[in-house]
């Protein structure tokens, strides 16, 4: 097979790849992914290769797990043809590997202003890879005022305006403060206020140990 090819493959002739490099879901995540499958009344499209007489999951093992729980009869796939294994891991890596940073204030604004006229954070507690307390972050993440900090208003003492914070740090992270810095001003921050802001918007809206896997 020269191209690739959409086609309709039933559950029952998917296999899992047995080398997938990606941890096994937890229950609860798999309960979301079932959700969220549910949801959209769509699985995606699953990657394969043809193998022997069956089609291995190249990238969508844990949707084929949910479709399977869901009762699924076939789903739309990709096939790649009869690629070999290595081929077929560089192709997972490229499917799962997360490309671009999200812009979280721009994100945040969507949350805020459509998502949420739509949705209820309990309802998107069960489709999301989010957890509650992120959703709910992402969502009242603009509602704080940065402009706090630019005010005009000459009766205010500068002391008044500003609080104090000082910090001693040891050598490698004063490196790394410097590298963010860097990074910040090659986007067009260049207050150190806004630049310490945004690396608090950053540290806030970073996924905890607690939070869910993207799958």
């Amino acid at each position: 097979m020269t191209e690739n090819k959409i086609m309709i493959i039933k559950i029952n002739d998917l296999i899992p790849a047995d080398w997938n490099y990606k941890s096994d879901g937890t229950e609860e995540q798999i309960e979301t992914l079932c959700n969220s499958i549910k949801e959209d009344k769509s699985a995606g499209v699953p990657a394969v290769r043809h193998l022997g007489d069956k089609f291995e999951v190249i990238d969508g093992n844990h949707r084929l797990e949910a479709l399977k729980r869901l009762k699924w009869k076939e789903v739309p796939c990709e096939n790649f043809g009869d690629i070999s294994k290595a081929k077929a891991i560089v192709v997972a890596r490229r499917r799962n590997h997360k490309w671009f940073e999200d812009d979280v204030l721009k994100l945040s604004g969507l949350f805020k202003d459509d998502v949420s006229k739509e949705y209820t954070v309990d309802h998107l507690e069960k489709i999301m890879p989010d957890t509650r307390e992120e959703i709910e972050a992402l969502i009242t993440l603009t509602d704080f005022d940065w402009n706090q900090f630019n005010t005009s208003d000459e009766n205010i003492e500068i002391e008044e305006q500003f609080k104090t914070l000082t910090i001693k740090l040891p050598e490698n992270v004063l490196e790394l403060w410097e590298k963010w810095k860097a990074v910040c001003i090659e986007d067009g921050i260049t207050s150190e206020i806004n630049i310490f802001e945004y690396a608090i918007v950053e540290a806030l809206n970073t996924p905890g140990g607690g939070s869910k896997d993207e799958q």
